[in-house]
């Protein structure tokens, strides 16, 4: 049997199959580690990431992320998915899912650079209506997230907006309400983080705090059943006027 490989520890410049080569790690998971890779043909910069044999040894997993991420190809918060692509890695085979490589920074790191490692409640809106336009499409197509975290979004500033992609999809089985409903109270939650959390949770404005629900599951999915709901206060609610 061949021995469980928990790392792959790949140095830039080796070789994945004829086509690709390493550049440089991006980042470590439970499933697998993701790297970006050169093609070699044309220079062209992709993300690969190369999943942990012994996590999925039929690849049953791996089919159906490729597959819901194919659903979603015009979703602008998902990664684009190009193929797969299968190499030996310590001599056994390791499946690669290539896709594009984005711009950006995790929004747990691009938070942390902030003054007092935190978003102004007006900026943290933004990055909620973001996520909230994004996944709104997904849920559209009847699918689902379910791992909507701060390590799990890339960010990219243009101009007054924020581009954001959502990493590492996982998989709940068949997409349910309930499934979606779940994203709707994990996008307050990285709202509340955007703002420093708990910690700063009773100075925030009234208006944010109506949309936070102290973070209650119950008082979240009670006022913005859906995510369309939750999008539409963002753009319609009113400030209260500061004398």
């Amino acid at each position: 049997m061949a021995p469980r490989l928990t790392s792959f520890n790949l140095p830039p410049g080796r070789k994945l199959g004829s086509r690709y080569v390493v550049e440089t790690l991006l980042g470590v998971g439970s499933e697998g580690e993701v790297y970006e890779i050169r093609e070699v043909d044309t220079g062209i910069r992709r993300a690969a990431k190369l999943y942990f044999p012994h996590r999925d040894p039929r690849r049953r997993t791996i089919i159906r992320h490729a597959q819901k991420l194919d659903t979603l190809r015009y979703c602008p918060i998902v990664l684009q998915y190009h193929h797969s692509h299968e190499v030996i890695v310590r001599g056994q085979k390791v499946l690669a899912m290539v896709s594009e490589l984005c711009k950006g920074d995790q929004l747990e790191r691009w938070i942390a650079r902030h003054r007092g490692g935190r978003l102004s409640p007006f900026e943290a809106l933004h990055v909620l209506y973001a996520l909230a336009q994004g996944l709104e499409a997904v849920h559209s197509l009847g699918e689902y997230h379910a791992d909507v975290h701060s390590q799990n979004i890339l960010i990219h500033p243009v101009g007054v907006r924020f581009e954001l992609k959502l990493l590492d999809f996982y998989d709940w089985g068949k997409p349910t309400r309930w499934k979606q409903q779940h994203d709707i109270v994990d996008c307050i939650r990285v709202f509340v983080e955007c703002m420093g959390g708990r910690t700063h949770y009773g100075k925030l404005p009234k208006e944010i705090r109506y949309i936070a629900c102290n973070l209650r599951y119950n008082t979240i999915i009670r006022r913005f059943p859906t995510m369309s709901a939750l999008r539409r206060h963002l753009e319609r609610f009113e400030w209260e006027v500061l004398e």
